[in-house]
């Protein structure tokens, strides 16, 4: 980039020009090859970035775009980075809620843990507590350990997803960001004329801004991984007159019963409707139909039992003979 600055066959505002749209171009292609290119200038001789303060080739605890690699609770690995958010879920039934409470809290704290929410349900009769801790993740395994021998559970849900992808594409764009924040803000000391100032000034404003939302996000995951999250809700042991009422309202019983009756009523309202509709109907028909086959058919059957007499007196006469 000084290297425009120098070059003898261009006036001062094509070099400006020039270095300005390389700026810009570093800014929209997040290349790793054009920002080692364009940024060699702005590391100090130990390999340090003047931007950043942190090295140049790994991220340390003066860089807040890089994180060490987490194991699955949480703590550093040798091998490939993990980072996890790990959160759990315990519903106790305990003999003492307040008593209970204050011995996980306890338990929590010593852990390096706080708790994060609570609230309580329900009546005297009827108590029961949520509480939300957050505990570092390198003590999530023994803090479940913990609350589990608490009491009895009635539900645990232990639950874990991986984040390495979105932490390490954050912070390269935080480290390309920054990169290019170092380029701008030597630009703007190099700038000479009103309209390049204001120019590299919105530029930098964009970065800067940008800068501080990816930031705010990386620290919001950072911070999830490296705090697990458990949820517990106690809840005292419940009578068995309180097992044997449970869900009985005796106003919605009675509702049900009258549906019910209403609905056996309209079952047999339905039937003699369709008896009186479509059965009556069809005997009447029935009955006008055979009675006036009947009457078609009284001739024909007399002629037949005449006939028949005549044969059979005729046989009689025969057998006589």
């Amino acid at each position: 980039m000084s290297s425009l600055l120098r070059l003898p066959a261009l006036s001062l505002g094509a070099k400006f020009g020039a270095a300005l749209a390389l700026a810009f171009a570093l800014v929209a292609g997040g290349g790793m090859g054009l920002l080692t290119g364009a940024t060699s200038e702005l590391r100090a001789p130990g390999g340090t970035d003047s931007a950043t303060g942190g090295s140049g080739g790994t991220g340390s605890a003066a860089n807040p775009g890089v994180f060490p690699s987490k194991d699955a609770n949480g703590g550093s690995t040798s091998g490939d980075r993990v980072d996890l958010v790990q959160t759990g879920y315990f519903a106790l039934e305990v003999d003492d809620l307040d008593a209970r409470l204050a011995a996980i809290s306890s338990a929590i704290e010593a852990k390096g843990g706080y708790v994060s929410s609570s609230a309580r349900y329900g009546d005297a009769s009827n108590p029961s507590l949520n509480v939300t801790f957050r505990i570092p993740a390198t003590a999530f395994t023994a803090a479940t350990t913990t609350v589990r021998g608490e009491g009895t559970v009635l539900q645990e849900e232990i639950s874990s997803y991986e984040v390495t992808m979105q932490l390490v594409d954050l912070e390269a764009r935080l480290k390309n960001l920054r990169a290019s924040e170092s380029a701008l803000i030597k630009l703007m000391a190099k700038a000479t004329r009103i309209a390049d100032v204001l120019s590299v000034q919105s530029e930098l404003s964009r970065v800067r801004g940008d800068i501080e939302s990816y930031d705010a996000q990386r620290a919001a995951l950072a911070d999830q991984v490296a705090m697990a999250t458990i949820s517990v809700q106690l809840t005292l042991p419940a009578s068995p007159l309180d097992t044997a009422s449970k869900d009985f309202n005796l106003v919605k019983e009675i509702q049900s019963a009258l549906a019910n009756l209403v609905a056996v009523g309209r079952s047999a309202i339905i039937l003699v409707i369709n008896l009186v509709v479509v059965a009556l109907p069809i005997v009447l028909i029935g009955a006008l139909l055979g009675g006036l086959l009947g009457r078609a058919m009284t001739p024909l059957v007399a002629t037949v039992r005449s006939l028949l007499a005549g044969d059979g007196a005729k046989r009689r006469g025969r057998a006589r003979r």
